[in-house]
């Protein structure tokens, strides 16, 4: 009977394991690690919306912002907007045109992105 809890609890903390090894792959994925160098995207001034790869670049009242385009909650890409809001194809979460959660499950804003505008105004530098 011994030999048979042990056998249960080393079966179960492998599988624990293998989960755990598995949410954080999931979650952790769409992170970037800084390397100090620039991306540099196109940019077209008279476009409310672009998607472009992991950023969302957005131009309204003469301003523009970069966001990330990955979703707070478990790391998906949006790439869909919906009238006035980003939708995470994954789960559903809505987020407004400045980046701020309209619906969940996500609970955080898309984060912002520093950049800066090429002097002739056709490109994109993302901060590396």
């Amino acid at each position: 009977m011994k030999n048979r809890r042990t056998f249960l609890k080393i079966v179960l903390a492998g599988i624990v394991s293998f989960f755990i090894v598995i949410w954080n792959k999931l979650t952790m994925e769409h992170l970037q690690t800084k390397d100090g160098k620039n991306k540099i995207l196109p940019f077209n001034k008279n476009k409310a919306v672009i998607f472009n790869n992991n950023y969302i670049i957005v131009t309204q009242n003469n301003s523009t912002k970069v966001f990330s385009a990955h979703c707070t909650h478990l790391g998906c890409k949006i790439d869909k907007q919906d009238g006035d809001r980003f939708v995470c194809p994954c789960h559903g979460s809505e987020y407004t045109l400045d980046g701020k959660v309209q619906k969940g499950p996500a609970y955080k804003n898309l984060e912002i992105v520093p950049f800066e505008i090429s002097e002739d105004r056709k490109n994109i530098i993302i901060k590396g």
